[in-house]
């Protein structure tokens, strides 16, 4: 497949400009924003199109969408391209990519639409290689940001290596397989995920839900037991209290029986001595009866109440003299106290910060101790004793006076020691001169070592030269003192340096001082701006407990005058605490002055009324109290003896009454024998043993108790075996249960095997993928070995491609050692994934066409031997592929011109996009370069 020409109806900045390509290496040069990449996507575009679908797209869609849609008609973005097949079709292919509805591509000899051929939504020429929009993009499509991201795109070109492997373009393809049994293996078995809803899952859980259920049905069979027993013993129970209130109730017709018939014995023993009711003693009684009870009152009379303590006045007068409860705090807020802490706390650090530090000597902040020292060592000249006596051996040699060698020597020594002490007390020469002085007295005496034993004259003349440096020293040291003197006189300086090292000394302290002068201040500034802080919040917190005193300003006082007034507060509060204990006091005073009026009252009342009964029975009223009680005393037992008798007839009659209860003896001797009857009516059948009833308790209550427990154990019994039966309808089937069980345990297992079985073919799948790599691994590195040499300069000899993951590796030809090609420099990896998207391009196409290669600034990395080895190679691809190379780099430029050569190659240069002037005016400036081949601006 071939581009001859690509139309940019509307792309980008284009609006109906053409690009005529040719059949071998076409070079499109220009600067940047000339257009290339645009040129360059609207080449792939025009092949592949746009999938058609719902949606804003993939990222890399919505990007180029975004890159290359027309500046100014964004609704309108058409491409075409006319390609030459290499079965011999020539093929118009329009992509309207706005729309994606106007697409086709035509058979320009017949005229035909050949869309259907390539469709995959839109047209995509690129089906007539064997590939798709994606792994066009991924091998055929290069720019220089995507050069080495081909092994990004591993698993999206493995179907396709694997058709290439396989030399069929069919869809059978083991990626696909895998692919196809990954999604049944979802489909079929899914996930073993606790939020999975796939069959395995599903199996699982009805599983795990068949067991729960299993497990609940055995426990509610194994509660129903335990339940059915409990409502047999309740049963049992019922009966067994059903007999001891028979065994009870026979008992007690027993008694009764026996009571009857003891009445009627005792009825006619009673009938016998009182045939006739005896006299009545109602009279007499009620006498007695009076006096008795007049008798009785006055010894039950209250005792008088003798009050002591304060009266109810003594107590009401104290109750309205406690004060009201106090309005306002009774102990301190916790933010006054807080707040009063604070301002303890700045008040105590104020005070710890002590006396204001003494302030340094007016006067003495203007001097610099490090100057004044300066100063002083300027002006510290000492004379040098042994520059005479230097002196004066010149003078003898001069003379004629011989002088020792040793002497010389020393001499020599003593001058090369003093100047170099004179050289570095100079403050005022630099470094250079202190170091040619030194150098020239060490020669100077070296030379006077030498000649020591020398003629005289030549002795003197070095001894002068080497004394040479020491005057020029001295005299240097002499004009440095001058200035310093001066400058001692314009500063107002003393000349002493002993005084200019005290002043120097006091300016030193005088620093000390102001600093800590300054920073006692700082610090007293701090606390005192902490302390005024605390005392307005001291303030706030006082006002904001409502606390105000027209008189007092200062917060501590104010502070002070608040916790006076808590306290106060508190005082009151206690006094009026006391009001309620007074109301106390008060009530039960109040209570026990009426209790004693009461009972003076009652006390006389009952006077009264034992002096009536004395005067009804004939006893002297007026006599003292306690004879009136002897005497009725007396009274009352001598009408008991004479009631007694009379009383005892009657008691017998009305017992006699009772007994008969209205009818007669007769009557009641054949109720006795009717109870008897029934004590064994309701004896019959039953053991001895049951029929009893306790002693010592009443026998209607016992019976009582007897009949609620038997009811209530016959309810419980009723209730339970109620409950019992409604249980048993709703009970689970166990069997049933167990066989819902066994099937979900099938049906996990028939899950578990599927899965089994789909994993095994996914390994054998995996393991034929894996055959398929290692088949198309060496294709691949062959391809990329057969250049390789060429563009690394011979640096690299050998290739391997793993074709899962792309991944290339380099022999390294120096050593032999294999090379991660992602690890090597920019340049060398970029044209080493160069060299594998041409084998992709070559290897993946499996329908006989050969795919051009677009290539966008793939030589921007490279060194200028590497770019021209790279040219040769895509020039010599060109001869079996189309090559179109998009760049802006001068060398390549230079090279095309020189290297290419039409008709089978061309080169093209775009101009920088500039304004539009006029209809006819062009966005591109697009020049020809001859003799190659020429470009056409429609």
């Amino acid at each position: 497949m071939r581009v001859q020409r690509v139309i940019a109806r509307a792309f980008g900045p284009f609006h109906d400009r053409t690009l005529e390509l040719a059949p071998g290496l076409t070079v499109i040069a220009g600067p940047n924003e000339s257009g290339k990449s645009s040129w360059h996507a609207a080449l792939r575009l025009a092949i592949t199109g746009l999938r058609r679908g719902k949606g804003p797209g993939t990222a890399a869609e919505r990007q180029l969408v975004e890159r290359h849609r027309p500046w100014d008609q964004p609704d309108r973005w058409e491409v075409e391209a006319r390609l030459q097949l290499d079965d011999g079709r020539l093929i118009d292919i329009s992509q309207d990519l706005g729309a994606k509805v106007a697409c086709r591509a035509v058979d320009v000899a017949l005229g035909r639409d050949v869309s259907d051929e390539i469709l995959d939504g839109t047209p995509d020429a690129s089906r007539w290689l064997g590939l798709d929009r994606d792994s066009f993009a991924s091998t055929v499509a290069v720019n220089q940001a995507q050069v080495v991201a081909v092994a990004d795109a591993a698993e999206v070109l493995q179907e396709h290596m694997q058709r290439a492997a396989a030399t069929r373009g069919t869809d059978a393809t083991a990626a696909e397989a895998i692919a196809r049994l990954e999604q049944f293996r979802k489909d079929a078995v899914g996930a073993d995920t606790v939020a999975a809803k796939g069959p395995f899952r599903t199996a699982k859980n009805r599983l795990a839900a068949a067991e729960a259920a299993l497990a609940l049905a055995r426990r509610q069979h194994a509660d129903y037991l335990e339940q059915s027993a409990a409502v047999d013993g309740a049963e049992h129970a019922a009966e067994a209290a059903r007999e001891r209130l028979a065994g009870a109730e026979a008992a007690q017709a027993r008694m009764l029986a026996a009571e009857h018939a003891a009445r009627a014995t005792r009825a006619a023993d009673l009938a016998a001595r009182h045939p006739i009711p005896p006299p009545s003693l109602a009279a007499d009684e009620t006498l007695v009866a009076k006096v008795s009870a007049a008798r009785d009152a006055w010894d039950n009379r209250p005792r008088r109440i003798e009050l002591h303590g304060r009266s109810v006045e003594d107590i009401q007068r104290e109750l309205d003299a406690l004060p009201p409860a106090p309005a306002g705090d009774v102990e301190a807020h916790p933010s006054v106290v807080d707040a009063q802490s604070a301002v303890t706390r700045a008040e105590q650090a104020l005070e710890m910060l002590g006396g204001e530090p003494p302030a340094p000597p007016p006067g003495t902040d203007a001097l610099d101790a490090a100057e004044l020292r300066a100063l002083a060592r300027r002006l510290d000249h000492r004379s040098l004793p042994e520059a005479s006596a230097l002196e004066a051996e010149l003078e003898r040699l001069r003379a004629g006076r011989s002088v020792r060698p040793g002497l010389t020597f020393a001499a020599a020594v003593a001058v090369l020691g003093l100047g170099g002490a004179l050289l570095l007390a100079l403050v005022n020469l630099g470094a250079l001169a202190g170091v040619v002085a030194v150098g020239a007295l060490l020669l100077a005496a070296i030379i006077g070592l030498a000649a020591g034993r020398g003629a005289r004259t030549a002795a003197v003349g070095r001894d002068e030269q080497a004394l040479a440096p020491y005057r020029e020293a001295a005299e240097r040291a002499r004009h440095d003192r001058e200035r310093a003197l001066e400058a001692a006189r314009i500063a107002g300086l003393p000349d002493d340096p002993a005084t200019l090292d005290r002043l120097a000394d006091e300016a030193t302290a005088s620093g000390q001082l102001a600093a800590a002068h300054a920073t006692w201040e700082e610090r007293r500034r701090s606390l005192l701006a902490t302390l005024t802080v605390a005392q307005r919040d001291l303030a706030a917190a006082v006002e904001a407990r409502g606390f105000r005193d027209a008189g007092i300003t200062e917060p501590v006082a104010l502070a002070e005058a608040y916790l006076a007034r808590c306290r106060a507060n508190e005082e009151q509060r206690r006094a009026a605490d006391r009001v309620d204990g007074l109301r106390g006091q008060l009530d039960a005073r109040r209570a026990a002055e009426d209790a004693a009026a009461a009972a003076a009252q009652r006390q006389a009342a009952d006077l009264a009324s034992l002096k009536g009964a004395a005067r009804e029975i004939g006893i002297d009223p007026e006599r003292d109290p306690q004879e009136i009680c002897d005497g009725i005393d007396q009274w009352r037992s001598d009408r008991a003896e004479a009631l007694r008798a009379g009383q005892q007839a009657l008691g017998e009659w009305q017992q006699l009454q009772t007994l008969l209860d209205g009818g007669t003896l007769e009557d009641l001797t054949t109720e006795a024998a009717r109870r008897r009857q029934r004590a064994n009516e309701l004896a019959e059948g039953l053991r001895p043993d049951t029929i009893s009833m306790p002693m010592g308790i009443d026998p209607d209550e016992y019976l009582a108790g007897l009949r609620r427990a038997a009811q209530s154990l016959d309810q419980a019994h009723d209730v339970g075996r109620g409950a019992l039966d409604a249980r048993r309808m709703a009970l689970p089937d166990v069997a049933e249960a167990e066989e819902a069980a066994a099937g979900a345990r099938a049906e996990l297992l028939r899950v578990e095997r599927l899965a089994a079985t789909i994993d095994a073919t996914l390994a054998l799948l995996r393991e034929a993928q894996d055959r398929v790599h290692r088949d198309l691994a060496p294709i691949l590195a062959q391809a990329v070995s057969r250049w390789l040499p060429d563009v690394s300069r011979g640096a690299y000899s050998e290739a391997s491609v793993d074709p899962a993951s792309l991944r290339v590796s380099v022999k390294e030809a120096a050593t032999g050692q294999w090379r991660d090609a992602r690890l090597l420099s920019e340049g060398t990896r970029e044209q080493i994934y160069l060299l594998l998207r041409v084998a992709m391009a070559e290897h993946l196409v499996t329908t006989g066409e050969r795919a051009p290669l677009l290539l966008d600034e793939v030589t921007a990395q490279a060194d200028g031997e590497r770019k021209r080895q790279l040219l040769e190679v895509l020039h010599r691809l060109s001869t079996e592929r189309q090559v179109i190379l998009f760049t802006h780099d001068d060398e390549v430029l230079a090279w095309a011109d020189g290297a290419l050569r039409v008709p089978d190659d061309a080169v093209i240069r775009l101009d920088a996009l500039r304004t539009a002037v006029g209809a006819a005016a062009l966005p591109v400036g697009v020049e020809l370069v001859e003799p190659l081949m020429p470009v056409t601006i429609d």
